[in-house]
């Protein structure tokens, strides 16, 4: 490749030398760059999601049309919260196959996450269903009900689906995904010391586009079956393998990623002004060409062959909004620069709370506010819901999410001697 194509990695993090391992000698592991405007990417994230529930409840995607099919698109946040956590939890791992070094440990990793997620979750579950009584409940069952929704499998049942925190429906693909992608980084690193470095590179790769296959032939098999047949068809179009591909997109930006800073390079057009800008437009014609596919925007409808097309425009969307955050300069530039400013940071970091809490306000509001569903005014409802939840979101943080994220950071990532240097990848 010319020379000329290509220019040094990030100025904010030192060039690492490359790594020779005597045989007796564990490798050592490079210091990856930082990723600081990823708390921003969460925060728009979990605003959208807010957005699209708050405009329905409102009445403003059912009553306005010409606004509604916007608005009811906003759920692509999901898709963004997707393709963070392929890029994140799958960095470290390809880190490791393309330096020959240990791996993260998969017992460590899932420990690590569970801690993550678990304690906030179960605490928000409880909140909604057993102390306010907010919203639909936990469905049929007594005591069992409880089992698939804090048990991470209301996915799988066609009597709680809809029941419990609705939008912890993509809380039981990631759990899914977490036990997935250890296995999945074993498979494709296995007989690692055997291949050269770029063979490597074809294998993830090929893994990649394995991946993307097995979702686009799961949702062609399962969406002929939407009506008139087993409540299970219309389950499977949430379940992990239908989300591969957007997760897929994400590991890809860690191949990515990962590569070019093993080879200590990064492509020029990458540092260029332009290049969050070209990114951002090009996210914002995939959100513009989804919002006019005249898909339903009721949120929950029998998926058709046309959501095919849904989903790979709100991957296309995730994937250009990722980009600068990824790759370039990460302090230059007004669109890294509103990433990184501490309104959005702030709220990525709570991201998680806000996305479990805002639920419960949406119906707490709705009860105590005797509001009539459908004919609500949607700026002060949206903005009273964002409050409330940031509210809540920062108390759990403080109190539940962060004492466990102390306890989640004292366990070894890697499986590593002491002069192993830190991973520096930020939480997910």
């Amino acid at each position: 490749m010319p020379s000329g194509e290509l220019t040094t990695l990030l100025e904010s993090e030192p060039a690492p030398q490359p790594v020779l391992v005597a045989e007796s000698e564990p490798a050592v592991v490079a210091r990856p760059p930082r990723f600081p405007a990823f708390d921003g990417l969460r925060a728009i994230a979990a605003l959208t999601v807010v957005a699209v529930h708050t405009s329905f409840i409102a009445g403003l995607t059912p009553r306005n049309p010409a606004v509604g099919r916007y608005t009811g698109r906003l759920e692509i946040g999901v898709a963004v919260f997707f393709l963070i956590s392929g890029f994140l939890l799958y960095r470290p791992f390809v880190v490791a196959h393309l330096s020959a070094a240990p791996k993260p440990r998969t017992g460590a990793f899932w420990l690590r996450r569970i801690l993550r997620i678990v304690p906030a979750f179960w605490l928000v579950l409880f909140i909604e269903t057993h102390v306010l009584h907010a919203g639909p409940g936990l469905g049929p069952g007594g005591w069992t009900a409880n089992l698939w929704h804090f048990g991470f499998a209301q996915i799988y049942s066609p009597d709680h689906v809809t029941k419990g925190i609705s939008a912890a429906w993509s809380l039981n693909v990631e759990m899914t995904f977490y036990l997935f992608v250890p296995l999945y980084a074993a498979l494709i690193g296995w007989r690692r010391a055997r291949r050269s470095l770029g063979a490597q590179l074809r294998v993830e790769l090929y893994g990649l586009l394995a991946m993307v296959i097995v979702s686009f032939a799961w949702r062609l098999a399962i969406l002929p079956f939407q009506n008139g047949h087993s409540a299970y068809f219309r389950l499977a179009t949430t379940w992990l393998p239908a989300q591969l591909d957007l997760f897929a997109l994400g590991m890809f930006l860690a191949v990515a990623s990962a590569w070019l800073h093993h080879n200590r390079r990064e492509f020029a057009v990458f540092a260029a002004w332009w290049f969050p800008w070209a990114a951002w437009a090009l996210a914002g014609v995939c959100f513009w060409a989804v919002s006019n596919l005249g898909i339903p925007t009721v949120p929950l409808y029998h998926q058709s062959q046309l959501d095919i097309a849904r989903q790979t425009l709100y991957g296309l969307f995730a994937f250009f909004l990722l980009l600068p955050a990824v790759f370039g300069p990460q302090r230059k530039g007004l669109i890294r620069r509103f990433l990184l400013s501490w309104p959005m940071a702030s709220i990525g970091v709570i991201s998680y709370g806000i996305y479990l809490w805002h639920e419960v306000w949406i119906y707490q509001l709705l009860k105590e506010g005797r509001f009539q569903l459908f004919n609500l005014e949607f700026w002060g409802y949206f903005l009273a819901v964002v409050v409330l939840a940031i509210g809540s979101a920062t108390i759990s943080y403080f109190v539940v999410e962060k004492p466990a994220l102390r306890l989640k950071n004292s366990i070894a990532w890697w499986r590593r001697p002491s002069r192993t240097a830190a991973s520096g990848v930020p939480e997910v």
